[in-house]
């Protein structure tokens, strides 16, 4: 039982690390939130929820297994490698290829005029509007700013 609650601290601590350190991570989780949080605008079946939130975990599993790739290979060696940068590549092609996947998806979904009216009805009421200014202005002070994290080794 010990090491299993052990697994799960190891996860955490693999979150927290790419949350504080890797960027696109963090893109990819904000992405993922609003995706979420927009969805309630919406009256998904449970078919479409189950799709939206399996897409979401492949996405950012994949933005996972990305960077253990390449953490792995930069203590291998940081001396250029051509084998190093395709495995690099290539784990960055498999994480624009789920993106693109989500894209579709999201399309699919989240594509209704009549819905988008309904968000902009919601978000024309000034303090939603206000709060809607700070969700986005947080999202790009915490992905984007440089001084909002330092680059871990």
């Amino acid at each position: 039982m010990r090491s299993l609650l052990k697994s799960f601290l190891y996860a955490f601590r693999g979150i927290g690390y790419q949350l504080a350190y890797e960027r696109n991570f963090r893109i990819h989780c904000f992405a993922a939130l609003t995706m979420l949080l927009l969805a309630t605008f919406y009256d998904f079946s449970k078919v479409e929820w189950c799709l939206l939130i399996l897409q979401i975990c492949l996405v950012i599993g994949v933005e996972s297994l990305n960077t253990a790739i390449e953490q792995t290979d930069n203590k291998i060696t940081r001396e250029p490698s051509r084998r190093i940068r395709r495995a690099k590549d290539s784990a960055a092609a498999a994480v624009l290829i789920f993106a693109i996947g989500a894209i579709f998806l999201g399309y699919h979904l989240f594509w209704d005029v009549a819905v988008f009216q309904e968000i902009l009805v919601f978000f024309s009421v000034w303090y939603r509007a206000v709060l809607l200014a700070l969700y986005v202005a947080v999202i790009l002070i915490f992905v984007f700013c440089k001084k909002t994290y330092k680059k871990g080794k």
